[in-house]
């Protein structure tokens, strides 16, 4: 089971389930996975548009491993962080990991897409001006990682940058996408999250 000085497992008897940030001192919905007690907690189904154009939704990513990533480009350490993601997403794209990076920028496309051309970024962008799939997850702080799992469960969250390229990093990627994935339920959505402000 790989693991990580720096992070816990949601699951610990079962395959590695993400990560969840050890300094993380606020326990969102998340928590009772940790319990054992509730069955896991469903990603809220979601609709939005990419920065080339496309509608994608929740639905189109089951059956493969899904990292969302919150961001902004006024948020320095989400630009940090970014190199890396295009390295991870780069290494395992072609093992059912999909990587989708969801900007809170006001602005949409105008100020992103200058950003992402100039940075030669390729894993997909999404769109949400209006902080509503935001809100859904309950966000708080950019940036903010979800590891959702085949099946649409949130198995893991990490508030704050990351070095994605670490190798400790790969490996728990790489061990985790040798998995075999059997994706036989539906995705369900889980309820909406109050609204919250998101902040960097």
């Amino acid at each position: 089971m790989p693991t990580r000085l720096n992070w816990t497992l949601l699951d610990p008897p079962a395959v590695p389930r993400l990560l969840l940030w050890i300094a993380v001192l606020t326990l969102w919905t998340a928590a009772p996975a940790l319990a054992g007690e509730d069955p896991p907690v469903s990603a809220p189904a979601f609709t939005l548009q990419t920065l080339d154009g496309h509608e994608v939704a929740l639905n189109d990513f089951q059956g493969n491993y899904l990292l969302i990533n919150f961001w902004a480009t006024w948020c320095g350490p989400c630009k940090v962080e970014m190199p890396s993601l295009e390295l991870l997403y780069r290494k395992f794209k072609e093992r059912n990991l999909k990587v989708i990076a969801i900007s809170n920028d006001i602005f949409g496309a105008q100020v992103v897409e200058p950003y992402i051309q100039a940075q030669n970024f390729t894993f997909m962008v999404g769109l949400d001006p209006k902080l509503k799939i935001s809100n859904q997850f309950g966000v708080i702080s950019l940036p903010t990682t979800f590891l959702i799992d085949p099946q649409g469960q949130i198995i893991g969250v990490l508030n704050g940058a990351e070095n994605w390229s670490d190798p400790k990093t790969l490996l728990y990627f790489d061990q985790l996408l040798q998995i075999p994935i059997t994706a036989t339920e539906n995705l369900l959505p889980a309820p909406c999250q109050e609204t919250q402000k998101v902040s960097c």
